[in-house]
């Protein structure tokens, strides 16, 4: 696993994501409750980008269908509940998904040193 530099301690902030690509890969950086997270900037949904996504009580929510997915450890939450960031009747969830079932994000170990932040990948 190769260790590359990722940010500045300082540009990552608790409750906010931060996009970045880091060697080709894009991700998302972000902390939660002081703890630093980084995921993949990608939905396993669709693999739209997450980057426009809210963070809600330490969770990335899709900005196109509304899942939602822990920022520590990328595990899924709630899938597909809505459609272009409007929540949709329970009934249609199972249609917006696809076929698809819910899946986690991928997740990257991050490390810090001094005032950078290094992720594995």
């Amino acid at each position: 696993m190769e260790r590359i530099f990722a940010a500045n301690l300082d540009e990552i902030q608790n409750d906010t994501l931060l996009s970045k690509t880091v060697n080709g890969t894009k991700v998302l950086l972000s902390r939660v409750n002081g703890q630093l997270c980084a995921v993949e900037n990608r939905c396993p949904h669709l693999g739209l980008p997450l980057a426009k996504g809210k963070v809600c009580d330490g969770a990335v929510v899709c900005p196109f269908h509304g899942s939602s997915f822990d920022l520590l450890n990328g595990e899924n939450i709630d899938w597909t509940n809505a459609f272009i960031g409007m929540p949709m009747p329970t009934w249609t969830h199972k249609l917006i998904a696809l076929g698809k079932s819910p899946q986690a994000l991928k997740t990257f170990k991050v490390e810090c040193e001094g005032e950078q932040v290094f992720l594995h990948l």
